[in-house]
């Protein structure tokens, strides 16, 4: 009896019909794998099989343009010999980007770039607060069978002779057809590049995934003008009037808020109270207005760096974020140099990891003295998805502000605003807010317990102004949110119409007329330098004096340019900025003393510990548990092991440990001198 063939494994099969489709009709099977693999990348992305087609018959061209950049990619796997394993390779890359947007598209509204990649080591301290744990288990199952499949498809995947000159043809003409699809959706378009880019996610929307995946990846820092040079530059700071010298300078706080705004301009929304009555007061007797920001429902640091350096994200690639690109290696101006000029201090405060977006060292090239995270925060509570209480950050600030006799620039970032909201239903604060929401009434849970968060950071800016109007100094404390928080809310839901506005308010304890005004978030700073009659640095002389002029935004751009990616002529060719010495936590950590036990327990004493404080041993971080608040100990067997001691010491130090890993500081040692019997040794 003739043995009925064992079966083929799958990854086998899959390669030997996928390498006979293509070594028989090699043009066609190519073109048609990217033709699929477009259309459910954006079906994907628009979470609807119709609506991907929808796209395909509304925008040819656009899907066309990302169509072909595919093919582009897939035909470099027609120079291996393996070529059905490199088509499922460069296959299986743009089907895992175009699948981890669509998932990233359900906890915000900002799509999946490029530059998100930059930010994974900084996120995976925060990824249980997004994901269950059996979505983390399903990831790692899924990454642990996406590598063994490929090394599968690999082994099985048969060896073709490479056609040189069909490939070469193939390639040629997919990057020719990509190029030219490419290029007539930006010239034949009737707005600007910078504009249709401005906002990322109509971008991905209007020109699909794959397109913008791709801009993102090559277009990096701020466009260059075509009119950029020595003179032009020199001629516009030339036209400039020298700063003035103020009579008066107060303390100058920014907080800016995690995902704050007033729900009341949500249409179809019903809830009890008011849960910002602190800052509606403050918004109905001080100088206040709109903030136009440049995300929604993420990129706080963005935000960030428009409020900071006064310099707009739209001459900036699409999706960048420049904490993780430009700032990493170049100082820029920004309020705090300029303030510094002036004789102030700058402090940074976020009650949340220092090493998230880099700020740990993006910091230091903003020109910030200091930076108190919240390693470097004793007493802290958090809320029931996670996120560090803002009520912590009264004391910080004020601490920040006695640290130094002179004035003080103090910029703080909250958290606890922050998504993803769902996970916090069950919050013992909602049964009092009775939320409805007619128009998504899938997210009413979710709204309610944002809108409990919302009243706790309220609260905190009640006790913020408390506080400051307690004290003798002048100060003025401005407020405003980063971004909308992260529903789906479009425009048309708004009774301001627009989802990149959020609020500001500028609270002052000095004798100010109250002036509101609507602003973009590269405006704030120096509408609020020229109500207090300052105005030093370039950036703020010139939204200062032609913010009104024709001119505006082509000269912001020619000097956004020349500050960070040109020659700096408008310093003369020299950057006068270099990163300064940061400084983590305002007060010191101190090591006074430690002791070690008979049973190996070594405790150390000292000052300002928190539950972020790891006892080190010769550089090398200890398991340590905080028994008191000056007391850390941990298990060491053998302190005296004669093997241990350098040039007869020992050293034992505290450093202040991020989640994720790193230590952000160390504190000065403390010396373990050798036993006589370890010093002959």
């Amino acid at each position: 009896m003739q043995k009925t063939a064992a079966p083929r494994g799958f990854f086998k099969r899959l390669t030997e019909k996928l390498a006979r489709a293509v070594e028989e009709h090699p043009v066609i099977a190519t073109a048609a794998l990217a033709f699929i693999e477009t259309l459910v990348i954006k079906m994907a992305s628009r979470h609807s099989l119709i609506r991907g087609f929808v796209f395909l018959f509304t925008h040819p061209l656009n899907f066309a343009a990302g169509m072909f950049i595919v093919l582009s990619t897939l035909s470099l796997a027609h120079l291996f010999k393996k070529r059905s394993f490199w088509l499922i390779l460069f296959s299986g890359f743009w089907l895992l980007c175009g699948f981890i947007n669509a998932g990233m598209l359900f906890f915000r509204v900002t799509p999946f770039s490029p530059t998100d990649l930059t930010l994974i080591p900084s996120a995976t301290a925060i990824f249980t607060i997004y994901l269950e744990v059996w979505h983390i288990v399903l990831l790692a199952v899924g990454l642990i069978a996406l590598v063994t499949g490929l090394v599968l498809a690999y082994i099985h995947a048969a060896k073709h002779p490479v056609r040189l000159r069909m490939a070469s043809v193939l390639i040629a003409g997919s990057v020719l057809l990509a190029v030219g699809s490419y290029s007539l959706t930006v010239v034949g378009h009737e707005e600007s590049r910078e504009k249709t880019f401005a906002n990322i996610a109509d971008a991905y929307s209007r020109y699909g995934f794959v397109y913008c995946f791709t801009t993102g990846a090559f277009d990096r820092g701020v466009t260059r003008p075509d009119f950029y040079s020595r003179s032009a530059v020199n001629w516009m700071v030339g036209n400039l009037k020298e700063e003035s010298q103020p009579d008066l300078r107060p303390n100058i706080l920014f907080v800016q808020l995690e995902s704050f705004f007033d729900v009341g301009y949500l249409d179809d929304v019903e809830y009890a109270g008011n849960p910002i009555p602190n800052f509606t007061r403050l918004r109905d007797n001080f100088s206040s207005g709109f903030l136009t920001v440049p995300s929604v429902g993420a990129g706080t640091a963005n935000t960030e760096f428009e409020v900071l350096s006064g310099m707009s994200l739209d001459f900036l690639g699409l999706g960048e974020y420049p904490y993780k690109t430009t700032l990493r290696d170049r100082a820029c101006e920004t309020v705090v140099w300029d303030l510094k000029s002036l004789g102030y201090t700058g402090a940074a405060i976020h009650n949340n990891t220092g090493t998230f977006y880099d700020r740990d060292k993006v910091f230091a090239q903003l020109g910030f003295d200091s930076f108190t995270s919240i390693e470097y925060m004793d007493g802290v509570e958090f809320n029931p998805i996670g996120w560090c209480r803002d009520n912590i950050l009264t004391g910080q600030i004020l601490k920040a502000l006695d640290a130094t006799p002179g004035q003080d620039f103090v910029f703080t970032i909250t958290v606890q605003g922050h998504g993803k909201y769902q996970r916090g239903v069950d919050s013992e604060d909602m049964e009092d807010l009775d939320v409805t929401w007619a128009d998504e009434p899938d997210e009413q849970e979710a709204l309610a317990y944002y809108i409990s968060q919302l009243s706790e950071t309220d609260d905190f800016i009640g006790e913020l102004v408390s506080a400051l109007s307690r004290r003798a100094e002048p100060t003025v404390l401005v407020l405003y949110g980063d971004h909308l928080p992260s529903f789906s809310i479009g425009s048309d839901q708004l009774e301001n119409g627009d989802i990149f506005q959020t609020e500001y308010v500028m609270w002052t304890n000095m004798r100010l007329p109250q002036r509101d005004e609507d602003l973009y978030a590269y405006q704030l700073y120096p509408r609020v330098l020229a109500d207090l009659g300052m105005s030093p640095g370039l950036i703020t002389r010139y939204h200062q004096q032609m913010r009104d002029s024709e001119d505006y935004e082509e000269g912001l751009n020619l000097l956004e340019y020349d500050m960070l990616d040109g020659d700096w002529y408008c310093y003369g060719g020299v950057c006068p900025f270099t990163a300064t010495h940061l400084r983590m936590g305002v007060e010191p950590v101190i090591v006074d003393s430690w002791q070690y036990e008979e049973d190996g327990r070594l405790l150390v004493y000292g000052q300002n510990f928190t539950d972020y404080s790891v006892i080190t041993l010769d550089g090398k971080q200890l398991e340590t548990e905080r028994t008191e608040p000056g007391v850390l100990t941990a298990r060491v067997p053998n302190l005296y092991d004669p093997g241990k001691f350098r040039e007869g010491y020992r050293v034992i130090s505290v450093a202040q440990v991020s989640p994720n890993g790193p230590a952000l500081s160390e504190s000065v040692g403390a010396l373990v001198k050798a036993p006589p019997e370890a010093e002959n040794e």
